[in-house]
């Protein structure tokens, strides 16, 4: 059998019976992290934009889009909600190599609520995308030194698709086109370009993704064809975004090794995940010391080389795209005690004079063993951070995993004050509180459509 009718095979079958507690717990968080980071991601010009353009392409009202409440069909909602999760830098992060979660979640959401789904559906349907997506990105991850050069992605779509597989019910042969119409026709692009031009379009351009991707679905499911077998020779998906492919891990483990609870981290804070260490770092030093803003002279992060130029040392951003890289930036605004969420790049903090005081103290500098760790296994953290005081002390802390790592996971107390602090403002405290229990108890809720009367 090949990879491809594997994978489709396997997406058909899962079931949430199978899915043990300790991943409906962590699918759950996510869920609920998600929906946080699209309502915070609302706020922001680029928020406003994604909103208005889908709003403006409108069609069948069949999906909520988050912060408005306009309906508009399944694969424009679930792209502009996906999208609206990149906003504050805040999504889930898989293996500290890319982010393909945000879009499984509002594709999950989005058909759950056209189709009136219940929330078993939905846990199964993201679990079940979380640990096929997982699967081709390490399959397909390209090797370091072509990855500094050319680092193509269009993993963004994986997961939309096979949610949308999954949740239309294909069978074996429509899932077949459907993966190949999903895979062959997402948007590819080479995310370094997004580096160096601070563009609206974070990290990938996932309302293209995902309305590609939720399309083919719905075109195989009216008898549509397309490519086919587009895992597997004589002209496979991988040749496109890599130059390496191990056949081995498409299918390695599938429904014995759960991703979400293996794979998958969650941001603490509003930034690049490699700063992520960095921040935890610093704000430990500082609590443990008693320090002060004003008592730091001097910032010193050591990570791996893709951290330690430019953007991740600018320390003159001019906006929140310009922003997201910048780990002087991530490490003021921690350092000054902001909110996690929208006050990190709203625009009274581009005119606040204590930022860049801040910023001119940090430096970032390559470490070679974590140059080596993030080659041979990306999940890993392996930082060095030093904080130098105006009374000349040195203090030092070495990390190897990030809070929010499945090494080291957020609580739920943790994940429910991000997502308090996400939505202030945005939603009122009474729905904020019932979407906390909806999304607590998602397993017993039988139309997951209850949740949209709440996000806007």
């Amino acid at each position: 059998m090949s990879v491809t009718r594997k994978i489709v095979n396997y997406i058909a079958g899962t079931r949430y019976e199978n899915i043990p507690e300790e991943a409906v717990t962590r699918l759950k968080q996510f869920i609920l992290d998600e929906i946080g980071n699209a309502i915070g991601g609302s706020v922001l010009r680029s928020g406003k934009i994604i909103i208005e353009w889908g709003k403006q392409l409108g069609g069948a009202p069949e999906s909520t889009i988050f912060s408005d409440g306009t309906k508009v069909p399944a694969g424009i909602a679930s792209g502009v909600n996906t999208q609206l999760c990149m906003g504050l830098e805040l999504m889930e992060t898989y293996r500290n190599m890319s982010h393909p979660g945000s879009g499984m979640v509002m594709t999950a959401l989005a058909f759950g609520e056209r189709n009136r789904l219940s929330g078993k559906q939905v846990l199964t349907a993201v679990c079940t995308a979380y640990d096929v997506a997982g699967r081709i990105i390490d399959a397909t991850f390209p090797s370091p030194d072509h990855k500094r050069k050319v680092w193509n992605q269009n993993w963004q779509g994986c997961g939309p698709l096979v949610v949308a597989i999954k949740l239309l019910g294909l069978n074996e042969e429509e899932g077949m086109n459907a993966f190949g119409m999903g895979l062959g026709n997402g948007p590819t692009a080479n995310v370094h370009n997004i580096l160096y031009v601070p563009a609206s379009m974070s990290k990938c351009g996932n309302q293209f993704h995902s309305f590609v991707a939720v399309n083919a679905a719905l075109l195989a499911k009216l008898g549509y064809t397309g490519y086919y077998e587009i895992l597997d020779d004589p002209y496979p998906y991988w040749t496109t975004i890599s130059d390496r492919n191990d056949w081995e891990t498409y299918t390695k483990d599938l429904d014995k090794e759960y991703f979400i609870t293996t794979a998958m981290s969650f941001k603490p804070w509003p930034a690049c995940r490699w700063a992520q260490a960095g921040i935890e770092s610093l704000e430990e030093i500082m609590r443990s010391e008693r320090l002060q803003p004003s008592d730091i002279e001097e910032v010193v992060y050591h990570a791996h080389d893709k951290i330690t130029s430019y953007p991740y040392d600018n320390i003159n951003p001019t906006n929140p795209e310009d922003a997201y890289w910048s780990v002087p930036w991530a490490f003021a605004n921690a350092a000054l005690g902001y909110k996690i969420g929208p006050p990190w790049y709203i625009d009274e903090r581009f005119g606040d004079s204590e930022m860049p005081k801040f910023m001119r103290k940090v430096k970032v500098k390559t470490l070679s063993e974590a140059v080596e760790a993030f080659d041979k296994e990306p999940l890993k953290s392996i930082t060095l951070l030093e904080v130098k005081t105006t009374q000349g002390k040195v203090y030092a802390k070495r990390t190897t995993y990030c809070k929010g790592d499945p090494q080291k996971p957020m609580s739920d107390e943790e994940i429910i004050a991000k997502f308090t602090s996400q939505t202030e403002g945005i939603v009122s405290k009474e729905k904020v509180h019932k979407l906390i229990e909806l999304v607590k108890g998602l397993e017993n809720l039988q139309d997951v459509s209850e949740i949209f009367k709440l996000v806007y």
